[in-house]
């Protein structure tokens, strides 16, 4: 359920407020090594996505254009779902930290899904165990993918920025 608070102390929708608030340039780099399924609630993935096709078409991701933007597409039938988009979007916009603090909650939010695919994956393993052949097991095992790329992007996200034109 979905509180006045979680504006305030939801990191994911942190993070969206403060991407809301930058031009597309700037939103576009933030939004680098980020996927709309790296987000655990089902709201912010939706505007998380709905902010990559917004940035994709070289727009600022403003609360109106998200909210005209997932009109436009379909994704938001209905008189209810978009009153109830138009006002989470407001909030979201309205509570938002500075956009200073974006870099920090990508890494944040990164971090936490890198951690939600490890927790499946093992859970995978777990499963497994008791009833798999050794050669499935040692195949899902090894098959770590997923989690192994999760990690290179929260390493990314972690990096000191570097500086253009100065010499190394």
């Amino acid at each position: 359920m979905v509180t006045a608070t979680d504006a305030l102390t939801d990191p994911e929708r942190q993070f969206l407020g403060c991407l809301m608030q930058l031009p597309a340039r700037p939103a576009r780099r933030l939004l680098a090594g980020m996927r709309a399924t790296d987000f655990a609630g089902g709201m912010t993935a939706h505007v998380l996505q709905l902010a990559i096709e917004v940035i994709a078409a070289d727009q600022t991701p403003a609360p109106v254009t998200l909210y005209t933007h997932a009109i436009a597409t379909g994704q938001a039938p209905g008189e209810k779902r978009r009153e109830w988009l138009s006002g989470w979007l407001t909030d979201t916009f309205r509570d938002a930290p500075p956009p200073e603090l974006a870099d920090h909650l990508k890494a944040v939010l990164l971090e936490a899904a890198w951690r939600r695919a490890l927790l499946a994956h093992a859970r995978r393993i777990e499963q497994a165990v008791s009833g798999s052949s050794s050669e499935v097991l040692r195949e899902l095992a090894d098959d770590t993918a997923a989690v192994d790329e999760l990690w290179t992007r929260y390493q990314a996200a972690t990096a000191p920025p570097t500086r253009l034109g100065v010499a190394a």
